[in-house]
């Protein structure tokens, strides 16, 4: 088997079926498995998905969050590589053939770790595709340079070339050899959403690896449909990235933990959440910190 695509679905039965049917008619002179890993959907996607024989249909009786989940559905992948793949993603050519031919020919000259692809919005307008890795320093000077609103974004606008080489891609399409991913022992676990890819990436460059964006194909990326903006995602967020600069910048880790102390009673003013979610959400960080 050349490439396990692995996905991960929480009750988005929709749009996860329209991303592997996408990928099954797109995909051409190449072998490869689809994994299909399910954190525990009511929405009917067990029913619905068991019934499929084109793909691996592994259900969780639990949501074990992204970077788990990932894991698991790497346990039952036979590819030479994995192309971890978000469910909220619609393939509009043939861009595993493209990834994988890319990676063979470039591997050795490019030393490379993660490849991606551009992503698009439904108009093919680029979106979010890769980024810097977060450091303490620029989160602490942005958020004070907007008066305790913070626009720190681990994403930014990039033109690519043909090949840029980039600290991440982004973690909606990562195409990359299963046996580096086995070497950094996949996702760190302790990350239930947000920031394991961003880990994963740093501890793949630590091996002297390089990740790249390439501009020879373009996959659709449904930005936030497989996840809702409210007061759990935003504790969820926020503990995710504590735990990164917990592990990834433990020099300046003390200068974060005094400025989320200094301005978490800020965030009470935040008046896109209630009082009582704003008091949770202080609580949580508070123990998320200490």
């Amino acid at each position: 088997m050349q490439v396990s695509i692995i996905i991960v679905n929480y009750n988005t039965k929709v749009i996860t079926n329209n991303c592997i049917d996408s990928i099954i008619s797109k995909t051409q002179d190449i072998e490869y498995e689809i994994i299909l890993v399910d954190n525990g959907s009511t929405d009917g996607s067990k029913e619905h998905f068991e019934q499929r024989d084109d793909i691996k249909y592994i259900y969780s009786l639990e949501n074990l969050g992204f970077g788990k989940a990932n894991n698991l559905g790497n346990q039952h992948a036979t590819g030479e590589f994995l192309f971890i793949l978000n469910s909220d993603t619609i393939l509009i050519e043939n861009s595993i053939k493209i990834l994988k031919d890319f990676f063979e020919i470039n591997e050795s000259k490019l030393n490379i770790g993660v490849l991606g692809a551009v992503l698009c919005d439904e108009n093919l307008n680029m979106i979010n595709t890769a980024g810097s890795f977060p450091q303490i320093k620029f989160y602490i000077s942005d958020y004070l340079n907007l008066f305790f609103k913070t626009k720190y974004k681990t994403y930014k606008k990039i033109s690519f070339s043909d090949i840029t080489k980039v600290d991440m891609v982004s973690g909606a399409d990562m195409f990359l050899r299963r046996k580096l991913f086995n070497e950094v022992s996949g996702f760190d676990e302790k990350f239930f959403l947000y920031f394991e890819e961003t880990d994963l990436q740093k501890r793949i460059v630590n091996l002297s690896k390089i990740n790249y964006i390439t501009n020879q194909t373009k996959i659709i990326h449904l930005e936030g449909a497989s996840s809702k903006v409210n007061n759990w995602k935003r504790k969820i967020i926020q503990d995710s990235q504590t735990l990164y600069f917990r592990k990834n910048d433990s020099k300046n880790f003390l200068k974060y933990v005094f400025f989320e102390l200094l301005c978490s009673p800020i965030r009470f003013l935040n008046s896109n959440y209630s009082f009582k979610e704003n008091i949770s959400f202080f609580k949580n960080n508070i123990n998320k910190l200490l």
